[in-house]
């Protein structure tokens, strides 16, 4: 049996789950965004942060296009701090919106790959995983929302079905993590769910199987009541996962397109959509919308990710069965917010203040990750002067 170590994040055997994503594809009617420029491809923060920049403008939500815009301090400064292991500022205003800010989506999924990897690490050293997928059919007109709350009751059928209840007893179910993903195609956005299955012992692939007949059953017969088309059996899944086996399939779901790619870990797989990519055709993971757009103009990218900014708005992205965290040794979950929020360090950890940040608005975000760089988590502060100066960014000591 490996140990817990062996798939935490940053592990050879996690390493080995790390995926490739190719590059943005480019299309014909695009137009260019004002004042953007590029951005080095090896520059994840300042990718980020450019893509951000082109929200503060364009997103249709107001919480948004004040993240990292706007600051909260009484004299309207941004305090850049560094504490040896991380950089970053004080004094800004944040969304929280782990589906629609590629900030703070960052900053949030350090947090939840850390999680659901504890919980991998927990089942494939005290038991057994096995990895799902369900969803609906939907087509061009389907209501999006209509979509999202039929696969929830979908799923609560599945739980409250008698026969998947004996089957996931008489197999040692702990609990699930349960992660949903949204694609957005020609039909409009398309929601799935993802499950993955937490086991007390291990689990066979013919345990696996048992259960998922049971579990499409009962899900096949909730979509029916609920006026759904009939579901296809090839779209829904379940199998065993552990090291060495199926992480690269998990790949396949949670690593697709984008701001960063070579996903590290299971955990980092269920816990980031910006390392999801798909080819338009078969429909646009979102932040690689959004990357079509700030980057190659794409209007059409502009309004499908407009369109998704809308229907996510409040969706929940990750779900704990009650009583899992503390079985696997978490805490109780922060919320999304809480996590985007958290400032670097503490004010004896600021080496200089800016005192006029419209610098930075005006670059669209390029100048605060430029500074950030600059300065490094060393805190490096004569270089972050320097890059001030260079960039016409006020500053005064701390």
């Amino acid at each position: 049996m490996s140990s817990v170590a062996s798939v935490l994040p940053g592990s050879s055997e996690a390493r080995r789950a790390g995926l490739r994503s190719g590059p943005l594809e480019n299309y014909a009617n695009r137009v260019a965004p004002a004042g953007q420029s590029a951005v080095p491809a090896a520059d994840w923060r300042a990718e980020r942060w450019a893509a951000r920049g082109a929200l503060w403008e364009f997103s249709t939500l107001d919480r948004v296009r004040k993240c990292g815009r706007v600051t909260r301090t009484a004299d309207g400064s941004v305090q850049v701090r560094a504490n040896g292991s991380s950089v970053g500022f004080g004094g800004l205003c944040t969304c929280g919106s782990w589906w629609a800010c590629p900030v703070c989506n960052a900053k949030i999924s350090a947090t939840r790959r850390l999680e659901v990897g504890t919980a991998l690490a927990w089942a494939v050293h005290s038991g057994g995983a096995a990895f799902g997928a369900y969803t609906l059919r939907h087509h061009q007109g389907t209501d999006a929302d209509a979509l999202w709350r039929g696969l929830s009751k979908c799923w609560q059928a599945v739980a409250r079905d008698k026969t998947v209840r004996n089957v996931r007893t008489s197999l040692g179910l702990v609990g699930t993590v349960r992660a949903a993903e949204v694609v957005v195609g020609d039909n409009g956005p398309h929601p799935h769910l993802h499950p993955v299955h937490l086991f007390e012992r291990p689990v066979s692939d013919d345990g696996a199987g048992v259960l998922h007949e049971a579990q499409f059953g009962a899900w096949s017969r909730a979509a029916d009541r609920l006026g759904f088309e009939p579901v296809s059996e090839r779209a829904q899944h379940l199998h065993v996962v552990g090291v060495g086996r199926g992480l690269d399939d998990l790949g396949e779901y949670f690593t697709k397109a984008t701001y960063r790619p070579a996903a590290e870990s299971v955990g980092w797989e269920m816990a980031s959509p910006q390392t999801k990519s798909r080819t338009r055709a078969k429909g646009a993971a979102p932040f690689e919308l959004l990357g079509e757009f700030h980057r190659n103009g794409d209007v059409d990218a502009l309004d499908d990710w407009r369109a998704y900014e809308r229907y996510s708005k409040g969706k929940r992205a990750l779900t704990w069965t009650k009583g899992l965290r503390s079985r696997v040794g978490l805490d109780v979950e922060a919320a999304d917010e809480d996590l985007a929020d958290a400032e670097v360090g503490t004010r004896e950890d600021c080496g200089l203040v800016v005192t006029d940040w419209s610098p930075v608005v005006a670059s669209r975000g390029r100048l605060g990750a430029g500074l950030l760089s600059a300065v490094g988590p060393a805190g490096n502060w004569d270089e972050g002067r320097r890059y001030c100066d260079a960039n016409g960014i006020e500053w005064r000591n701390a």
